[in-house]
Order: structure tokens, then sequence, then C-alpha cells
């Protein structure tokens, strides 16, 4: 028993020398030889190249879309001259604004109507008095007419009695033109003054840089030299991109031509 105790101490030495002094042990394999290793980002990649992201970009109507808007400069900033608001008129007639107004959106302008309160002026009226009854008012305005007399119609009188207006004119030599026409015709005709709050009409536009930016020159050889342009009134603002134009401001209803209008002579 104490033999066998011996034998394996000295196995177990003899084991132990072996492996400290004679047996070399081989060198430790890498685990994870022949795989790519990974690499961060920002450190290792090259940054990409300067139009990289642009041709990442969305393309088709979005792209476009996207580049409008990254374009957008707002007004008044040191791109290009400040928008400044500035009326053009009067105009006497509606239609008149409402072709300029058109002129005007072609070149997007925006324009805005509105109406300005007028003091009344001193009309002249020519009308023929005491003309009653649906037979007789035909037979009159049929006679007129053949006689070269145009733009009657038929009108109660000041006095609230039926009659027949001749024209209301703003020139008085023009209304004494139209009464002597009538009464070599035959016609009794009368004279009398109305006070007529003849509308006028402006356009309220935004420009760059303001009036020095509207062609006005085109518009007084085209629409008369009275034309002109005036500060805005205060409060004004802007219409916005998808805001409609030909908006009538600030609600005035708008009276159709034929009011208060003077017949041609």
């Amino acid at each position: 028993m104490r033999t066998a105790f011996f034998v394996l101490l000295l196995a177990n030495l003899f084991f132990w020398g072996w492996t400290q002094w004679i047996a070399v042990p081989p060198a430790a394999a890498e685990p994870l030889a022949g795989v790519p290793r990974l690499k961060l980002v920002a450190r290792d990649l090259a940054p990409p190249p300067p139009g990289a992201a642009a041709a990442q970009a969305p393309a088709g109507a979005l792209g476009a879309a996207l580049a409008s808007q990254a374009a957008t400069v707002s007004p008044g900033t040191a791109d290009g001259p400040p928008l400044a608001c500035v009326s053009i008129g009067p105009f006497a007639r509606h239609r008149v604004a409402s072709h300029v107004q058109s002129l005007l959106n072609a070149q997007h302008l925006q324009p805005q109507m509105r109406t300005a309160a007028v003091q009344p002026e001193r009309w002249s009226w020519v009308y023929l008095p005491d003309v009653s009854g649906t037979a007789r008012v035909d037979q009159v305005l049929a006679a007129l007419r053949r006689d070269g007399i145009h733009g009657a119609e038929p009108m109660p009188t000041a006095d609230g009695k039926p009659g027949i207006s001749l024209g209301l004119f703003r020139d008085r030599a023009l209304a004494h033109r139209q009464l002597s026409r009538a009464r070599a015709k035959g016609f009794a005709a009368g004279l009398t003054t109305w006070l007529v709050a003849q509308p006028a009409y402006w356009l309220d536009t935004w420009a760059p840089g303001g009036a020095g930016a509207l062609p006005m020159a085109t518009l007084r050889a085209q629409f008369g030299a009275a034309l002109g342009t005036q500060t805005c009134p205060s409060g004004s603002t802007p219409p916005l991109p998808a805001q409609a134009t030909g908006v009538v401001a600030p609600g005035v209803p708008l009276p159709a031509d034929a009011a208060h209008s003077a017949p041609p002579p």
C-alpha cells in the first residue's frame, strides 16, 4: 500500500516536471480569424462626396415642390426690395377697374379692389315730365329713337310723377345740348340738378419697391392720364399666396355700371 502511494507521487512529480520544462504549449489561435472586423462609421469611413445628398433627394413633383419651397425668399429680406402697398386709381367704372385688375394679376401682383367714399356731385338731368301709361310711354320712346335721341328710359321725375329720362350728365354743357336737341324735335323736355354719389374704385396692390414697380405709364396711356397712385389705407395686409384675387375690400357692395351713370350724348 505504501509502495503504491510512492509510485503515484513520483508519477505526478514526473508529469509536472514534463509540463513545466519539456512540453511547450502551442500558440493560442485567434478565435475570430478570417472574419471581417466591424468599423465605426464616424471614425473609419470617408465623408460622402458633395453631391451625394442631392442625389438622394426625392425626384418628380415632390422634389420640385421641396426645391421650390427651399428656394423661396420671404419678402422684405436683403435678397430683394420690401413689399409696399400702393393704391391705383380712381376708376369711375367698375368694368374698367376689373380689366386693370386682370392685367395686374397677369403680373402676379394680386391687386384687391375696394370702393372709396366720394362726396356727392351735382349732375344735370334731362327728362320728359308727365308721360304715363304703358302705351303712351312706348309711343314716346319710339319717337325719341326715331329722332336720334338715344338713352331714354322710363323714370319718375323729382315730384314722383311718371316721366322719361333723357340722360344724367356730369358735364352741364352736354346736358344743355341734349335739352336743345329734344326741344328742337318738339319734346317738352326739362332740366334739373341731382346730387349723385358716383362710386370710385381703387386697386390696392402690393409691389416690390412700391409704385416704381408698377406700369403706371402704360396704364395712363390706355385708361386715362388721371390715374395716379397713393398710399394704401392703414391696416392693409398683403394677400396670402392661396388667397383668391379680385376680392372687394372691405366688403362694400359694388353698384352696377348703369347706376348713376350718364348715357352718351
